[in-house]
């Protein structure tokens, strides 16, 4: 019995040692994680200026164990000081959140945190984390990242270490390194085909080039860009073959002969200047302004007014002036639903293509500086970059501002990398005579101050430029130029026109007859006068407001409607931001009100609806008789 007993352990123990091999009790995950960044050395800008410089930071995670990870997985990075997360910037390829990767799950600005959860095999890598940092002017010279990671399994946390070098640049607001090498005069200018190569200090080759001008004669310019390509043929950023297409390009251009009769337009301090709400009447004054100071213009225009003089929009982006969105019909866009947002972006980039005058590249800036975190995030998501930033008078569109006032406050606020922002007529006020005798003032002024002017690029910042014109005849107006409703009075010059909205809003009365010391009712009815429902998303979004200033002689005691919240005393004010259908009414808004003793024996009441984030208005006028006793 005892030889049985002991014959059956051992062959327990036995079965037991072949089904768990102590290799398998051996396999785990072992995580690594690996940081680099790009450009391989930051730049910074000087403290007086503006201009955004960022960075990308890359962090990778690696399985170098036996196994797979059991459980989830977390990096974390603290951006080290003097770099701060960049969002909402297409043009930096910056998202709606600081860091992001396919499948990862991220959160945090300074301090952040990513993870996922499922497997990573033994020997395979996660997608990668990318990090859109910007720059600060303080920033030290030489910054090091320590991401770290943990879990999945792995009970010793891994970390990487990066150094990243940083250094002011040398040529601030220069030439963007994405321009393609090119010559003018003549125009179009002569192209080498090779795009123009970048020094870590932030100087491409064509700051090297320009900032060598004036130019004595075209032998100079041509014996300075024959030095300026042995130098980045030395330092590996232009191949042979590449230097040999740039100097022939020089020597076929006109720079430095008796053809080249440019203003010199190399400096450190270099501005832009941009117009909204155009093309209006005002335009072709403009063009001729920047042609006589050889000055490309940034124009954020509107469907509604391009579409009417198209030709105006054909020479301004053939001229080689920067043409950009606006929104097709000028809308507060935080006051619209997300369809509405993307609908009012898209249908004007339709309609400039449309027309043959395509966006220069996609940015935007909206409307009344309207652009709050949300709004920011939808457009951005559509591959828009915004234009946030500026000086401005605050009032060039108000009728009563002067040239002078227009001119001093702008000069006054110039600093390096500065983009100006005025209007081009403003969609709804009168104004716009006053700001182009302005820019006549400012662009030489601004030269004399010792600045250079520039245009903008697709990251939203100023860089640098020549206008050599064209010589063509700038095309006039033709056809009348829309506008919204006026808020300003005031007429604007012919030919013009208040476009049509689509909302419109009516106005009576009851009892027909109002009698002092009793009750009577005001009743407004929005209508929608268009074959197409209010908001292109079904259930709305976008808010619709009435407004009515109860008239002397009556006080009002309530208001409502359904589907209407209505609130005031003397000003009653009603919203709702559901969608309303093509030839279609809301219900009604009831406001009953008391009339006086002494109220007149005429009354009018003028209502007014506002839609579409402001672009649609619409105003009643109801004449209302009272009975003397």
């Amino acid at each position: 019995m005892a030889s049985r007993l002991s014959l059956l352990i051992a062959t327990v123990f036995t079965v037991s040692f072949v089904h768990v091999p102590a290799s398998s009790a051996l396999a785990a995950p072992s995580l690594t994680i690996s940081a680099t960044h790009s450009l391989a050395t930051f730049l910074k800008g000087q403290p007086d200026n503006t201009t955004v410089y960022s960075g990308t930071l890359r962090l990778k995670v690696t399985n170098s164990g036996d196994g797979p990870t059991q459980s989830a997985v977390t990096v974390s990075d603290v951006l080290p000081v003097g770099l701060s997360a960049l969002v909402n910037n297409a043009g930096f390829g910056a998202g709606p959140v600081a860091a992001s990767g396919n499948g990862w799950t991220c959160s945090g600005a300074t301090s952040i945190t990513c993870t996922r959860s499922d497997p990573l095999r033994a020997g395979s890598s996660y997608p990668p984390i990318t990090i859109t940092v910007k720059v600060a002017t303080n920033t030290a010279a030489l910054l090091t990242n320590t991401p770290t990671v943990a879990g999945g399994g792995d009970e010793t946390p891994g970390s990487a270490t990066d150094s990243i070098p940083v250094t002011r640049d040398a040529c601030p607001n220069g030439w963007s390194r994405e321009e393609a090498v090119s010559f003018a005069p003549p125009v179009p200018a002569i192209d080498s085909g090779v795009r123009n190569p970048e020094r870590a200090d932030g100087c491409t080759l064509l700051d090297v080039i320009w900032n060598a001008e004036p130019f004595k004669n075209h032998g100079s310019f041509v014996s300075t860009v024959a030095h300026a390509t042995n130098e980045f043929v030395r330092e590996g950023l232009l191949s042979p073959a590449q230097q040999r297409a740039i100097q022939r390009a020089a020597s076929r251009s006109d720079v430095g002969t008796k053809n080249d009769n440019q203003i010199p337009n190399s400096c450190p301090n270099r501005l832009a200047i941009t117009f909204d709400d155009g093309p209006s009447f005002y335009r072709p004054q403009t063009l001729q302004i920047f042609r006589d100071n050889q000055v490309h213009g940034v124009f954020f225009d509107l469907g509604m007014r391009a579409e009417a003089n198209p030709q105006i929009e054909r020479f301004t982006r053939s001229e080689g002036h920067v043409l950009l969105n606006h929104t097709y019909n000028h809308t507060d866009m935080n006051a619209l639903s997300d369809a509405a947002k993307i609908e009012e972006v898209q249908h004007n980039e339709a309609a400039f293509d449309a027309i043959g005058a395509p966006f220069t590249f996609k940015g935007i800036r909206t409307p009344f500086g309207s652009a709050n975190t949300h709004t920011q995030e939808v457009v951005s998501s559509q591959g828009y970059t915004y234009f946030l930033t500026r000086i401005e008078t605050g009032a060039d569109y108000e009728p009563a501002t002067t040239a002078e006032q227009t001119r001093d406050s702008i000069l006054s606020q110039l600093h390096p990398g500065a983009i100006i922002g005025l209007h081009d007529g403003p969609i709804d006020t009168p104004a716009g005579a006053a700001t182009v005798d302005a820019v006549r003032q400012i662009l030489p002024a601004a030269r004399a101050m010792g600045y250079c002017w520039g245009k903008v690029d697709h990251t939203g910042q100023v860089v640098a430029d020549r206008y050599v014109s064209s010589g063509k005849p700038i095309p006039q107006i033709t056809n009348p130029v829309p506008y919204n409703f006026l808020e300003r009075p005031g007429t604007p010059p012919e030919p013009w026109f208040v476009a049509p909205d689509p909302i419109a809003i009516s106005a009576t009365h009851g009892p027909s007859t109002f009698v002092p010391g009793q009750t009577g009712t005001l009743t407004l009815t929005v209508t929608n006068t268009s074959g197409q429902p209010s908001d292109p998303d079904p259930i709305g979004g976008s808010t619709v407001t009435v407004q009515d200033v109860i008239p002397a002689g009556l006080t009002a005691t309530a208001a409502s409607g359904p589907g209407w919240t209505c609130s005031g005393s003397r000003t009653r004010t009603c919203t709702r931001s559901d969608t309303l259908g093509p030839h279609s009414d809301y219900p009604p808004i009831t406001i009953t009100v008391n009339v006086s003793n002494n109220a007149p024996t005429t009354i009018v009441n003028d209502p007014t609806v506002t839609a579409h984030g402001q672009a649609w208005k619409d105003q009643a006028r109801d004449t209302i008789s009272v009975a003397r006793p």
